[in-house]
């Protein structure tokens, strides 16, 4: 007995819509002895597997390499770049078995129509070593005494001095104002086979190194790992969600000092400085106090070095 596999006539459709390419193709499958056959014996034969299967499932992308050539040998030149072999429907034709019909379906390789041959996301979501990295930027409110190209940054960002960060004054009688960070989400989505480690030691951490995700690199002390999501999608394979959030100004935030006798924010007019104690004068005339003393504080000060970007993407 042996198993036979051909391409069905007019069996083929390719189709690029917006940018995209889909296709799919239909092979007839039976045993050149008439014998019945089963799902079984059919996946069973190499040359099916071949035909059917994709390179990283165990085949061999033979029906991808049909587009371009005859037979499982053909160049694929220009298919290849375009398109990847996603998966195939097998079904019986007759009601004994003796006729089967299987349909190789394809996806676009790349997102636009440039026809490059280096794959972009060429993995399915839930295909193991699939990674996915999502970005969403916004401005995140935050309270503020001081603004200015003239504020001066700590060299140590997880402990910081207590000096005054300079800048404009732009409180009102010691009562902060909300400006916006510019501030990032970031996510990576990783299919693993086996179960993952969740990494632990690394939540709530800042990085000690410059850090790349994807095309995007971080300075270091901007990025904050705020954890990860382990969930099953299949046998043996697990999607893990690790999550990031960018910080342009090292997550650092400013406090005013306050009066340990009064427990009020510490302020004054124009000759006010920040000592120890201060020196607070009056405002003058109708102006506005201001915080006198303004330091950076650090909510996150723990670092580490974040391992390779394989950790968190493939």
């Amino acid at each position: 007995m042996a198993i036979t596999i051909a391409q069905k006539p007019n069996g083929t459709t390719v189709t690029f819509d917006r940018g995209k390419w889909q296709a799919s193709s239909a092979y007839v499958i039976r045993d050149d002895a008439g014998a019945q056959l089963n799902a079984g014996q059919i996946m069973s034969e190499s040359a099916v597997n071949n035909m059917l299967g994709p390179d990283d499932m165990g085949g061999n992308s033979g029906a991808l390499k049909e587009l371009d050539g005859p037979g499982t040998t053909g160049s694929a030149i220009y298919f290849l770049g375009r398109l990847r072999q996603v998966g195939f429907d097998l079904k019986q034709v007759d009601d004994g078995g003796y006729v089967w019909e299987a349909v190789v379906h394809f996806d676009s390789s790349v997102g636009d129509s440039t026809g490059t041959i280096t794959p972009v996301d060429s993995r399915n979501e839930g295909q193991p070593s699939f990674v996915a990295i999502e970005y969403s930027v916004q401005g995140e409110p935050v309270d503020i005494w001081r603004n200015g190209s003239s504020m001066s940054m700590p060299s140590n960002k997880s402990y910081p001095a207590e000096n005054d960060i300079s800048g404009t004054k732009v409180d009102s009688g010691g009562e902060p104002i909300s400006s916006f960070n510019n501030v990032a989400r970031v996510t990576v989505r990783n299919v693993l086979v086996g179960r993952p480690t969740p990494p632990l030691g690394f939540i709530n951490r800042r990085n000690s190194n410059s850090y790349s995700i994807g095309p995007y690199s971080f300075p270091a002390d901007t990025l904050l790992f705020t954890g990860c999501n382990i969930s099953r999608v299949g046998s043996s394979t697990y999607e893990i969600v690790y999550s990031f959030a960018y910080d342009e100004k090292f997550h650092l935030r400013q406090v005013a000092q306050k009066s340990a006798v009064t427990g009020e924010v510490e302020k004054g007019g124009i000759g006010s400085t920040c000592a120890d104690p201060p020196t607070l004068t009056a405002p003058a005339g109708n102006k506005t106090a201001h915080a006198v003393c303004v330091y950076w504080r650090q909510p996150f000060p723990d670092t580490i070095a974040f391992p390779p970007t394989g950790m968190f993407t493939s």
